[in-house]
Parts: C-alpha cells; structure tokens; sequence
C-alpha cells in the first residue's frame, strides 16, 4: 500500500462526482450493514462528498482537501485510509491527474449494494457477521426483510402501454441532447469482484477430477465465489477440489451457499474464531538482518529490539509460554498513554525486567516513559543509552519507599512541602550522569539475555 504522504497532500485539489441518486434507503443500508465494516470516520467521510453534490447535480465545486480535513476533524493520514476503505468496500472511485505538479482528484460516489445482494455477497456479510455476531446480524436481517407476498392466488390485471394510450400521430420529434451534458440517472451498485493473482486457476483445474465436476460447472459466479473463499479464508489450490466436491447436491449441481458454509465451518473450527476484515498496510520488504560475529553483545541487543514486537519479545523472554493478561494490559497502557515506538518499548521491556528480577511494575514502567518521552528517544540505540546512563537514577527511584498520603494538611503546608514528595533526581541542581557500572548479577543477567537472543536469531 501506498504511503499516504505520497499520494495525497492537504493542498491538493478535488471535486465529487455523484453516481445517480442516493436515496434514503441507500442510506440506511450505508449506516446499518457498511458502517460495522468501515467505521463512523468513513461513514463521515462518505456522507460529507455525498452533500457538497448540490440536489439535483452531478458534481460539486473544486476545493482543497483542507476543507475536508477542517468538517471531519481528522488528521491527512486518516482521510487517506478511509477514502481506501471506501473504494474497496465499492462506494467510491477515486481519479487523478497532475498539472503543472498540482495534482488534481475526482472522487466518484458509488451507490451501495441492495440488502437482498448485500446478504447473499458471500464477502461483506461473512465480515459483518464476524463483526457483529450473530444475534445483531439477524437482528439487520429482519430490519431489512419483509413478509412474502404471495401472489398465486391472485389474476393479474395490469394494462400495458398500448392498452393505455393512443399511438403517437404527431409529427414533431424530441429535442436533441446537449452534447457536454448528462442527465441524472439511478445507476446499478458496484459489487466487489477479485481477480485470480493470488489463486492459480490452471492447478485448481488440473486437480479437479472431469468425473465428479466438469469444467462446464464452474462458471463465472463459481469462480468469483471460489476467489472470494480464497481470500477470506485462504483456501489453497489443492484443499478447494475438495470442498466442491462436498458442496455438490442429489443433482450433481455445485451449491454455492452450502459451499461458503462447510468452508466457513471449517475455518472457524481451526483458527477459534471467524476472520475478522483488516487493511493492509505498508510493509518494507527487508530482508531480516543477519547477525555476524564480528557484532558485540550490546549491538546484537539493539538489532533483535529493533525486529520484533513486544508481545513477542514476552513470548520469547518467557521461552515461547503465552504472556500474562496482567503483563500485557501494563504494556499497553504504558505504550498508549506515552505513545513510545515499538524499540524504545522493548529496551523499557528489557530494562525493567532486569532490574525488578523479571517482573513488570506499571508505575516504574510509566515513571521512566514519560522520561523517555520528554527526551523524544524514537529508536532502541538512544533508549539503550540512556538507560544506563541514568541507571543509577533509575534505581534509586525504584528503592524509594511510596509517600504515604497525608489528608489533613492545608495548602499552604502543601506548599511548602511539595518539593519533599519528588525523586532527588530532579533536584534543581547539576547532577552528574551516573557512570554505566552494573553489578556482577546485572552483568551476567545481561550476557545471559544477549546469548538468547544470538540464539534466538541464528533460528530464524
């Protein structure tokens, strides 16, 4: 995927084009079965072109994306993201050109698919269901049903056309057409369709006995809903045969709806859960650094801090045994609230497991982010620094007993004392940085860490 700062700029330009009408059921069908997928950011983002498209218009006057970052209140990176959501969910085509290094956008609205084409997709309603669940999704699907209306015991009587009116006996004939204009017309929905990339039909096909399903049988819609179970649930070439060949009816005709089921069941006993929709993001190829012998212990440290996450990072310090809920609830709430890169979390990780003999302490966690943060340290090289350059600081905040509370003092006595409750290191006063001495322990814990991870990456 495309860097977003790449592709679109604050100052660049853009119009709305409006595909036909949106009528106000297209609205609830956006609302109630679009918005679970894609979110209330690009329901926003969706409605807002729809409006600047004047009633009766198809299209809207030339702005700058700033006009659109002020309404939706959103940063240029979260514009970008759901106008993508928006064009793979169907309801917007995106067009550019550049003049003069100006680039110049054209964003055409697409109407939604109907509730029958909607639950009955065998792509949108199978992440809905995963998103919502079952009980809210039967819910929708009465919201949008009615009753059957049988007609069989009813004649129809309706006239035609010619049983209604006279022929036509003038001699006039209709205005031509204005050449640069076209009339406002409903037009039909875009339904989502994959190509086969990523699936090699010509092995599927080979593999396909003749005698249980001919090539005739997959047809067009057999094949979209071959490559969208693929996509879902990554179904391989050599496991699809055999799914159709248990999808075929006392007719020997392939069934799709029971297809999509057994696939779905299958996929939901593996892997305990339904596939959720993500977006894909940008991902640098790279190949995963090779650590030579000629690295020392402390850059063999920073190179595996800066290639893994912390999830795995406790995976691994735990020997491959699943992190506590409590451990991970800590990092969390430490990299949310300070809003640390991943390398700088994992030296914290690292750093506080060493020094409280492999536990985590969320407020001597919080205490050292928040240092770290006013320092603006971004990679694990400067946080590795400055780690053990403050190290003794850092131990001596950890040693220091908690402040009990004193309730019954008045403010001035607070006052006064205020300065009594902070850590001596942030004393006025010039404090010289601690030199980076550890203990023996410290010492070989930390070569014994650095050996793993040698290890560790030598496996991989």
């Amino acid at each position: 995927m495309t860097e977003f700062w790449m592709e679109l700029q604050a100052v660049d330009s853009y119009q709305v084009k409006a595909s036909g009408i949106l009528t106000g059921a297209d609205r609830k069908i956006i609302t109630m079965l679009y918005q679970p997928l894609m979110g209330a950011e690009c329901l926003a983002l969706y409605q807002t072109l729809f409006t600047e498209v004047e009633e009766n218009r198809l299209w809207s006057e030339a702005h700058s994306h700033v006009q659109l970052l002020n309404m939706l209140d959103i940063s240029l990176k979260a514009l970008f993201e759901a106008r993508l959501k928006l064009e793979g969910l169907g309801l917007l085509k995106s067009y550019v050109k550049t003049e003069n290094d100006q680039r110049f956008y054209v964003y055409e609205i697409l109407p939604p698919l109907s509730p029958e084409k909607f639950f009955s997709d065998g792509l949108l309603n199978i992440y809905l269901y995963s998103k919502i669940g079952n009980a809210q999704f039967q819910r929708l699907r009465r919201f949008f049903a009615d009753e059957a209306f049988e007609t069989d015991t009813y004649s129809e009587i309706t006239r035609s056309f010619q049983d209604v009116f006279e022929p036509f006996k003038g001699g006039a004939s209709a205005a031509e057409p204005v050449s640069n204009q076209v009339l406002v017309d409903k037009v039909a929905a875009k339904e989502i369709e994959f190509d086969d990339a990523s699936f090699d039909f010509h092995l599927f096909l080979s593999l396909l006995s003749p005698g249980m399903i001919t090539r005739e049988k997959i047809t067009k819609e057999v094949r979209q809903t071959i490559l969208k179970l693929h996509g879902i649930y990554q179904v391989s070439e050599k496991d699809m045969p055999s799914y159709l060949y248990r999808s075929l009816d006392s007719n020997g005709e392939i069934d799709i709806v029971y297809l999509r089921k057994i696939v779905r069941e299958g996929y939901t006993i593996e892997n305990g859960a339904p596939p959720k929709l993500q977006m894909k993001h940008e991902t640098s190829i790279k190949e995963e650094p090779e650590v030579k012998e000629t690295l020392n212990d402390e850059e063999a440290l920073q190179v595996y801090l800066e290639s893994i996450t912390p999830f795995q990072l406790l995976v691994d310090i735990s020997d491959g045994a699943v992190p506590a809920e409590t451990d991970l609830r800590v990092v969390e709430e430490v990299m949310n609230q300070q809003n640390l890169p991943v390398p700088v979390m994992n030296v914290l990780i690292e750093y506080v497991l060493l020094r409280l003999d492999r536990k985590l302490s969320k407020n001597y966690m919080m205490t050292i982010a928040a240092h770290w943060k006013r320092k603006n340290v971004k990679t694990a090289k400067e946080a590795m620094d400055l780690a053990w350059q403050e190290h003794e600081k850092y131990k001596r905040l950890q040693e220091e007993p908690a402040t009990p509370k004193n309730t019954n003092y008045n403010r001035n006595y607070q006052k006064s004392t205020r300065k009594e409750i902070l850590p001596d290191w942030f004393d006025k006063e010039q404090v010289t940085p601690a030199e980076n001495k550890m203990t023996d322990k410290e010492k070989q814990t930390l070569e014994e860490q650095v050996r793993e991870i040698k290890e560790r990456l030598n496996k991989r």
